[in-house]
């Protein structure tokens, strides 16, 4: 259940931070557009799915058996979560902008395929999360990618044009969760370089 909740906690801190399928998704909801906001958002998740799946054939077919390599990886990815967080930080002082696109499952899907720092954060990440959380953590991951995806469409939708707000304050939240996951990340890998 630790590994479930960890997973979960996870993949919140993955999905607040303001970004371009974040963007797309509250213009659209707090324009009334739901139905828009939530396939957008499953495209994004599908496109985790996939690289998990790269991932995890990668880490059956070698990682698995070398620990220590898992562990470098890890060391690059506990550095991607914290400037990952530095950049949740900047996005939040910024604010939220309103996006021109409108959202789709491809849409959705296309923005996190083709992003260098998706293909990054799963290769770096990825066979970490397997090693330490298991497939309960990968299920509690993804499951709060999905809850996320609707309770933020529809809390958009609600609140209108007041959306700016409590992104920002997602943000900022989201900074302290990325930055704590980076430390965590950081502290197994040298377990594992160390054994």
């Amino acid at each position: 259940m630790k590994e479930v909740l960890a997973g979960a906690a996870l993949g919140l801190s993955l999905a607040a931070p303001p970004g371009p399928v974040m963007a797309v998704m509250a213009t659209a909801a707090s324009r009334g557009r739901s139905r828009e906001s939530i396939l957008t958002a499953l495209g994004a998740i599908s496109a985790d799915a996939v690289w998990l799946s790269l991932v995890t054939l990668g880490f059956i077919a070698f990682l698995g058996n070398h620990p220590r390599a898992v562990g470098g990886l890890g060391l690059g990815g506990a550095c991607l979560l914290l400037w990952m967080a530095y950049g949740a930080y900047r996005s939040a002082r910024v604010g939220l902008g309103e996006s021109k696109l409108r959202g789709s499952y491809r849409l959705g899907l296309l923005t996190v395929l083709t992003s260098p720092f998706s293909f990054a954060w799963w290769m770096a990440n990825g066979a970490l999360l397997l090693a330490t959380l298991g497939w309960g953590g990968i299920a509690g991951m993804f499951s709060s990618l999905v809850l996320y995806s609707f309770v933020i469409t529809y809390a958009f939708g609600w609140m209108g044009v007041r959306f700016r707000h409590t992104a920002n304050a997602i943000a900022y939240i989201s900074v302290v969760m990325l930055a704590g996951f980076g430390f965590y990340v950081a502290h197994r890998s040298v377990q594992l370089l160390a054994s």
